[in-house]
């Protein structure tokens, strides 16, 4: 869809049904006053008066929900520029960077700021921690944690770098863990990130980790024949959609829960390595926008067998089932949950990707509400901020209009009419 902006102005939204997620219910009938980059004002559209010279927005029929968060990205791709504005077009107007090159993100930031680029919010993290050396050609800048003594040199440099949190990506050992999140604490720096045995999910909760991305090191409760088909699948599938345990999970998922550690699924990228088919295939909308590097650097990443064994696909079917469980189960035990796609790696691109995560979560248990919480309120409480994921004064005028209820259908947050991201109208 083409995205064309309105620089700030007064602009009055009349008639529309708000749906805050932590509300009741939805208000119908509202006015919300944007002047700039905030929320004037919201009441009913009887009795609040829409000020000459604003631009007046009829959203008769229609539902406003605040703006949504991807809270697992990554921009900084090969041609991540030329991408920033879908996420706006989609309704997600702030994303949770989860590593790059620090100038790069920060160049991103002002642009938008500044209006001369249509993107997101961003909070970013920078260069991510590893636990051994990634191979120049995936073009990722990283810090190498493998002992105490990098472990306290890597959170010095990421704290010198002034990035909002430190990412901990795979296999840094557990005493390196420890120390990263004891000088994440001392340093007053959000920690928060993959966890990879040998160190487990209560762990890194127990030691401060923020939060738990791909559902990395949870394990799935599997029958004696789930565990055979799981057995016969890939490597990969069973790191990166957990190995099968005959014992009950319940109790890990309540010491998640008193901990407040978030976990992000991803279950885009779980849909990936179950069906192991690309989720993007050259020739349909989204790859015209994705240029051969990053097609490269999608396929070197994820290293699909192309033909998918048919060992595979089955156990991609059981543990992608396991997943919806482990979601399930957290979600009942009170655990709090983050909607993020690890885009543009998701399928759909992105933006778009986010409303197959929200059907996802649904598809786990959520209600519709439930699942907009995970995409507006909890990144709000994530962020420890008021204002954002709120359709209220004094918040950031970050909103999308829909032409259908997200409550009656989750899908409906696709159903995009007009956004408004830090005051700026995109048609």
């Amino acid at each position: 869809m083409p995205v064309l902006a309105v620089a700030f102005q007064l602009v009055a939204i009349t008639h529309a049904t708000v749906v805050d997620p932590d509300a009741a219910q939805p208000r119908r009938d509202q006015t919300i006053l944007l002047r700039g980059a905030r929320i004037e004002a919201v009441g009913p559209s009887a009795t609040t008066p829409v000020p000459r010279g604003a631009r007046v927005v009829d959203a008769t029929g229609k539902y406003v929900i605040p703006g949504m968060w991807d809270m697992h990205v990554h921009t900084d791709a090969p041609g991540g520029r030329a991408l920033l504005p879908l996420y706006v077009a989609h309704g997600v107007t702030g994303v949770r960077d989860m590593n790059g090159h620090l100038d790069t993100l920060r160049r991103f930031q002002r642009d938008v700021a500044a209006g001369t680029l249509a993107g997101p919010r961003m909070v970013v993290s920078g260069q991510p921690l590893m636990g051994r050396p990634l191979p120049p050609s995936l073009g990722m800048p990283h810090y190498v944690v493998n002992d105490s003594a990098s472990a306290v040199a890597a959170a010095a440099a990421v704290a010198a770098s002034g990035a909002a949190f430190i990412k901990v990506h795979n296999f840094i050992p557990p005493d390196a863990h420890r120390v990263l999140a004891a000088e994440a604490t001392r340093r007053g720096l959000v920690f928060a990130g993959h966890v990879a045995p040998p160190t487990t999910v209560v762990q890194a909760a127990a030691a401060g980790q923020r939060s738990q991305e791909h559902l990395y090191a949870f394990a799935n409760h599997c029958s004696a024949a789930d565990s055979a088909t799981v057995a016969a699948g890939l490597p990969l599938q069973q790191f990166v959609m957990g190995a099968c345990t005959s014992a009950p999970q319940d109790g890990v998922y309540a010491a998640l829960a008193r901990q407040r550690s978030w976990v992000t699924p991803t279950f885009i990228v779980q849909e990936l390595l179950a069906t192991l088919r690309p989720t993007i295939v050259a020739g349909d909308s989204t790859a015209q926008l994705y240029p051969p590097a990053l097609m490269r650097r999608i396929a070197a990443e994820m290293e699909l067998p192309d033909p998918p064994p048919p060992a595979a696909v089955a156990a991609g079917a059981v543990l992608l089932r396991k997943r919806l469980e482990v979601v399930r189960g957290l979600h009942a035990a009170g655990v709090p949950l983050l909607g993020g796609t690890d885009a543009p790696l998701a399928a759909g691109g992105p933006g778009k990707s986010l409303v197959g995560e929200l059907r996802y979560l649904v598809q786990a248990g959520l209600s519709p509400r439930e699942a907009l919480r995970t995409v507006t309120t909890e990144p709000a409480r994530y962020l420890a901020t008021d204002s954002i994921g709120v359709v209220a004064p004094r918040a950031v005028a970050d909103l999308v209009v829909l032409d259908a209820d997200p409550l009656a259908d989750i899908g409906n947050v696709g159903r995009v009419h007009l956004v408004v991201a830090n005051g700026r109208v995109y048609d």
